[in-house]
Formats: C-alpha cells, structure tokens, sequence
C-alpha cells in the first residue's frame, strides 16, 4: 500500500517538475554565487555552506544540497525539483514507519487488524495531498522537506530507543544518533528543526504514557523540562536577548499581537483546505487575507482564539481515553507553535502544513477505531470513503501540478482565484510581460500584464513590484517612461516600509541598465537611490548594500568615477572591515591609477573570505598589476 502511495506521488508530480523557478528561488538559489559549486573542494564546500540568507543560521545543510544539485544538474528547474520529489517520497517512507510506531504503540486502544495498513493509509494521505505541493515544486521549500527528513528520523530513532528492549550499548547509539546527529542537522536544514523536543514531548507525555500506563522517569523529566521551557518563554521575549524577534516586525505591515490574533484565524484556514481542499483555496501566496486589528475585528478572531483553545483542552484531557486523538491535535499544534506564532514571518504560507499534516492524517484512523473488524455495509462504506478522500486529494494534487508545470496557467489561474492578492496578481502581470516581451505583435499581453500591475499597485500601499512592473513594461513595449509609477515608486521608498524584495527592484534596474534595457536617466536612477536612502526605516545593512550598489552603476552604468567613490565611500563608513567592499574600492584604485593603493588593498584582502567570482577579480587584477610593475 506504501509502495502504491509513493509510485502515485511520482506519476502524479511529475509535470509539474517542469516548472520555472520562482519568487524566493531566485536570491536564495539562482542568484546566489555560493551556490555555483565547481568542484568539490573543501573551500567550495566551505562557500556554499556559509552562502545562506535565510533564518539564523543561513540553513548551512540546505545550502550545500543545492550546490550539489547545481554542480551535477546546473541550473535545470527539472533536476532542482525532481530532487524535492524524490526526497518528498523519502519522507513519505519516515511518516508510514512512524505511523506504524504509533499506531503499534496503541494496539491495545484502537484493537486494529492491521496495524501496516492502517500506517500505510496515513501515510499515503501525507504524501498526495494538495496542501503539500509547494514543499516540493517550490524549489527552496527544499529547506521545509530536509528539516523534516531530518527531524523524523531523530524521532524515530528516539522511539526506537525507547520501545526496544536490546542491550543498553544499542540504545545509546539510537539516543546519540537522534540527538547529536539527525537532530542537528535538521536544525541546520531549517530553524523548524527546534520542534523535535515538542514532539518527542507529546510522543513521552501521551503515546508511550499511555502505552506503558504510566510516566517512568523519563517521561517525568520530559515533563518538566516542557513546563520549565514554556514558563521561560514570556521573559526570554521581554529580554534583550528576545529583541532580535521584535525587530523583524519593522519590516511587516503588522504587530506582534496583531499577527497573533490573526494566525488564529489562519489555523483554522489551514485545517478548511486539509478538510476540505478545492483548487480555487490554493495559491503560492495568501496575501489576500484580512488582518486581525482586534478580538472582533474581523468577528471571526475571538471564536478562531476559543477554538485553539477548546482543542489544546481535548488533547490535554483526552490524553488518557484518546490517546491518538490527543497526540494527533498535539502533534498539529507543535508543528505550528514556531512559523505560525511570535516569529516575524509572512502571515500565511501552505509548506508550513508539511509536518503538521501528519496529525490530521491520524485522525481517521483513531476516530474510525477498529474499522477492519466492521463487517457488511459499515466496512465497505468506509472503504469507499478512505478510497474516495485519496481519489480526491490526487485528483486536485494532479490538477495544481500542472498548473505549476506551466508558469503562464499557473499565474492567470491563481489571479482569478485570488483577485484580491497583490503579489498574485504582480506574478500573472509578470507572465504577461514575458509573453509580450517574446511576441511584440501580441497587443494584448501588455494591457493585461499592465491591469494586473495597476492593482497589485492598489492592493497594498507598501507593495513596489507592481511599479517596477510598470516601468520595465513601458521601457520594453514603447522606450517611454511611466512617471506616474516612478513618482509613486519613489514616494514609497521613500515614506513606506522596505520590504525584504525592495532591493531586488533597484539591484535590477542596474542590471537592466548595464544590458541597455532600461529607459531611466541618470536622475531618474539617483532620485530612487536618494529615496531609498533617505527612509528612516531602512536599516544599517541594507544602506550599506544600497551605497554599494549606488556606487555599481555610477562607475558601470554612467562613467562617473568620482561620484562612485563617494557612494563606495559611504557603504565603507558603515561596514570598513567588509571584504566586498574593500575589493571594489580597489578596482576603483585601479581604474583611477592608483595602483600602489590599490595592490596594497588587494594583497590584504588575501586572506579573507570571498566569493568564488571575487576571488577570481581578486587573482586577476593581482596578475595584471604585477605584470605592469
């Protein structure tokens, strides 16, 4: 049944592995020189697994499984993507052998039959179901799969440990591999891999309690280091140490507590499309829903909050008499207790369902009871439900992986089925762009791709993308620049929250500009570079990247040496030390023919670490100066 589950994953993916790359893709993966491994040297390595940009840690452990897919597949959306489905499948495996350990663990309480086949049914559900197919076709969602590949081995092997009577030195190395091994390279893969101690918790305090009839010593220390963590988490946000998640929230359009009141909501959202999953519900972004200012406002909230409640209640009461009812609603609310609370991150994003969805998978199976043992109608009726619920959810699977296989279906159809989404309605205006762009006889394309900027421009004040896509449309279709979208570009960066892609619209301009693309003056250039700046909302690190990037197209783009300094200048007031910087001020050492300077700088910065393409201009330029001497 298992092997039937993953087979009809495979079939059932498989267009979609010919999709694009898409949104996050691109700074974290396409764009990212750490990425570009050439050889499998220690320093290779070494730069690709320092080359993260997101979370904490940079996701070292992901990181270096691009470079991998990069180094053996180049930059094929197809190998990326195939390679997230085959690990999709791998931990398809992990979740019908925990199911099996679970399920196994509570044979006494659910009197089933075949404990293998139930396992092999949740199983099957984790793996086709639809809210699952951005962890695998969005390609650096590879970050969500790995860290859960990871965490569900460490778990497994802890349950192993705990469950098999064999010779203490074998237990020790189930605990050691879990722990020291597993569990920390799922840290390393995605900061979600902190979670293991929440489920290892729920799995001591319920599954194995009710198992073994009681808390051994074991599960009374699991006990209390859970009660000491939750207690110290209040003071730890109120601490200095806690500003690092305050902080985030000056980047969002939302508190601290209104993203509280409305993840309640979303929750329950998230448990509608499992339940109940229609094509029309799915979308690579849910921008679209309303923000939660209040415990009314939307009504929904405070019944949304009293529903978490009422369910946390049930799982700890129930714990006794419904021990997979308990665990299936803890295991969900563990899952979500990290990107769906305090942390700063965007409201709402499907792959964030990817392990949780387990809980809700084990459902049926407790709810159902000893289903096989039913005889008659009642079996067969079941039966044909089970059948049918996984029908369904392939069905629609299939539906959505095909839309992803074709980036213009995808964008159009998600537009009409999130009108009100602005970042959806930028990516449809986008493909629209793409269309006109490769066919200038299609008059229609760029009216269309303009509507859908316009209103992603209208849906949310402190989106830019639309303009951008204004500005490079009217550059391309007619070499006319649109002031309306470059003064209100220009007033948002100015006055409105930066938001994490705002650099990407002004490092693309540069580019455009060098490849002869864009229509923007000089001026035009400078007056965003000088709103941008002059944002107090912007921070340290980002003017520094800013002046930076300034300083690229003075020199590049409009020849201007002097005026490139100055910028290089001023990033190197905010960060001196900074080795990309320092090798670009000694380019324009060098192109100002100031050689000893700039061979002084070059030969200092031998040491530090850079990029690959930085450490070729370094070697370079090095060449060429002592050639001349």
């Amino acid at each position: 049944m298992l092997l039937a589950g993953v087979l009809a994953t495979l079939a059932i993916y498989w267009p979609g592995l010919h999709g694009a790359f898409f949104f996050d893709d691109h700074p974290n993966i396409v764009l990212n020189p750490g990425i570009r491994l050439e050889n499998l040297s220690v320093e290779s390595l070494r730069l690709a697994w320092a080359s993260g940009i997101s979370g904490d840690f940079g996701r070292p452990v992901s990181q270096v499984s691009f470079a991998l897919s990069h180094h053996f597949g180049g930059f094929d959306p197809f190998a990326f993507k195939l390679i997230n489905l085959v690990l999709h499948c791998l931990n398809g495996v992990l979740i019908g052998l925990l199911a099996f350990q679970l399920l196994d663990s509570l044979r006494d309480q659910l009197k089933l039959a075949n404990t293998g086949l139930a396992a092999a049914l949740v199983a099957s559900a984790w793996l086709i179901h639809p809210i699952q197919l951005t962890s695998v076709l969005y390609v650096v969602q590879r970050m969500t799969s790995l860290s859960a590949f990871f965490l569900l081995l460490a778990l497994l092997f802890h349950i192993l440990a705990r469950r098999r009577e064999e010779p203490n030195w074998v237990t020790v190395i189930r605990f050691l591999l879990a722990w020291c091994v597993f569990w920390p390279l799922s840290l390393l893969s995605k900061e979600t891999g902190v979670l293991l101690p929440g489920f290892v918790a729920a799995y001591e305090l319920i599954v194995r309690r009710s198992e073994r009839d009681s808390l051994d010593r074991f599960g009374r220390a699991v006990l209390y280091v859970s009660i000491a963590l939750a207690a110290g988490l209040i003071p730890y946000l109120a601490s200095p140490y806690g500003n690092w998640i305050l902080s985030g929230y000056g980047i969002r359009p939302f508190s601290l507590v209104e993203r509280l009141l409305t993840e309640a909501r979303v929750i329950w959202g998230y448990l509608y499309w499992i339940a109940w999953p229609r094509l029309e519900s799915f979308a690579l972004f849910h921008d679209d829903i309303a923000l939660s200012t209040g415990l009314i406002a939307p009504w929904t909230t405070l019944p949304a909050i009293a529903g978490l409640l009422l369910l946390s209640i049930i799982s700890v009461a129930g714990s006794r008499r419904f021990p997979l009812v308990s665990f299936a609603i803890a295991w969900f609310l563990i899952g979500h207790s990290l990107e769906s609370t305090f942390i700063p991150l965007e409201l709402v994003h499907e792959h964030r369902n990817y392990l949780p969805l387990f809980g809700l998978c084990l459902l049926p199976i407790a709810l159902l009871g000893s289903w096989e043992k039913r005889m008659g109608y009642q079996k067969t009726l079941i039966i044909a439900s089970l059948g049918a619920a996984l029908g369904y959810f392939g069905l629609i699977t299939a539906m959505r992986a095909n839309m992803f296989g074709q980036e213009q279906i995808r964008t159009q159809l998600e537009a009409q089925f999130h009108p009100e989404s602005a970042r959806t309605n930028y990516e449809a205006g986008r493909a629209l762009a793409a269309v006109a762009d490769a066919d200038r006889g299609n008059l229609v394309a760029p009216i269309l791709g303009k509507k859908h900027f316009e209103m992603a421009t209208e849906l949310d004040p402190h989106y830019k993308m639309g303009l951008l896509g204004m500005l490079v449309l009217g550059c391309g279709m007619s070499q006319t620049v649109d002031r309306g979208a470059l003064d209100e570009l220009a007033l948002r960066f100015n006055q409105r929250l930066i938001l994490q892609e705002d650099t990407s619209i002004l490092s693309g301009f540069v580019e455009m500009s060098g490849a002869g693309l864009l229509c923007l003056t000089r001026s035009d250039m400078d007056r965003l570079f000088a709103a941008f700046l002059s944002n107090p909302r912007v921070s340290r690190q980002k003017k520094m990247a800013m002046h930076a990037l300034h300083a690229d197209y003075l020199w590049l783009n409009a020849k201007d040496l002097p005026a490139a300094r100055e910028a290089l200048h001023r990033a190197l007031e905010i960060a001196p030390r900074n080795p990309s910087l320092r090798l670009k001020w000694a380019q324009l050492d060098f192109i100002a023919g100031e050689n000893g300077q700039a061979r002084t700088q070059l030969l200092e910065l031998r040491g530090e670490r850079l990029a690959p393409e930085e450490r070729k201009t370094l070697d370079g330029l090095l060449a060429t100066l002592e050639a001349a001497r």
